[in-house]
């Protein structure tokens, strides 16, 4: 993970940006039991109309979505959101008055993803493919005890394992990643794999793109995630009072 700088340790997530990404995926992650206190998420996947994006394009189109994302959700409607760093670039609310909500963000290429969660830990990751011949080498240095079968397999697997890191804000190349531990030995393809506080999702977003989430709560839940329809009014429950969301728009 990017190491961020002192004077970049906390910012203001933008209001508004000069070309908005467009949204083209959002996950909503509930328990199966609607009776449960649990960990809920959102996470919107978008793309960037501009080809190969600067890195601060990239970012500050980040940050967007998930101001974009936080105020479909708030039920203060809040519009100035701040973001603070810790020293291994793992982001989190500022002050935010809700100590429940958790964020993550993700990008890679013209992919972009956010999202937040309520009562529980969030790491999402998106990678693009990439030719790679070191991939045993690689699985063999990050001491995986899972087989890697080919490109895409490793490239499936390694959103896991950096999802995974994100979610317990830890180093892309820590030796022990408990979560990935846990969730690369039961299926997470296209839906919700769960082993003790651990939940995870996995899939591809095109051809070329995988995406990863990552759950950590305290309570061993099973949850369900369904697709959302951008531009369509939801309501999501936090802590036992609905807020309808505002559309996002695709």
């Amino acid at each position: 993970m990017k190491q961020i700088a002192a004077s970049e340790s906390r910012i203001e997530l933008p209001r508004q940006i000069a070309q908005e990404p467009s949204i083209r995926k959002i996950i909503e992650i509930t328990p199966t039991d609607e009776q449960i206190l649990a960990p809920k998420a959102r996470i919107v996947f978008a793309s960037n109309a501009i080809q190969q994006p600067s890195y601060q394009t990239k970012r500050t189109s980040c940050h967007y979505l998930l101001q974009t994302l936080l105020c479909s959700i708030s039920a203060t409607q809040r519009h100035c959101w701040e973001l603070e760093y810790s020293a291994s670039g793992a982001p989190a609310l500022a002050s935010d008055g809700n100590h429940s909500l958790y964020i993550s963000m993700a990008r890679s290429g013209n992919w972009l993803a956010a999202g937040v969660s309520y009562h529980a830990k969030i790491g999402i990751d998106i990678e693009c493919i990439k030719p790679r011949t070191n991939i045993s080498e690689r699985a063999e240095f990050l001491n995986w005890k899972v087989p890697v079968v080919d490109l895409k397999d490793f490239y499936a697997k390694w959103t896991l394992w950096e999802a995974s890191a994100k979610c317990v804000r830890g180093s892309v190349f820590m030796k022990n990643n408990p979560g990935f531990n846990k969730l690369c030995r039961i299926d997470t393809r296209d839906r919700i794999g769960r082993c003790e506080h651990w939940s995870g999702l996995h899939d591809c977003l095109d051809e070329q793109a995988f995406y990863a989430v990552v759950l950590q709560s305290e309570n061993n839940t099973d949850l369900n995630h369904k697709i959302l329809c951008p531009g369509k009014t939801e309501t999501w429950s936090v802590s036992n009072t609905h807020y309808s969301a505002k559309a996002l728009q695709g």
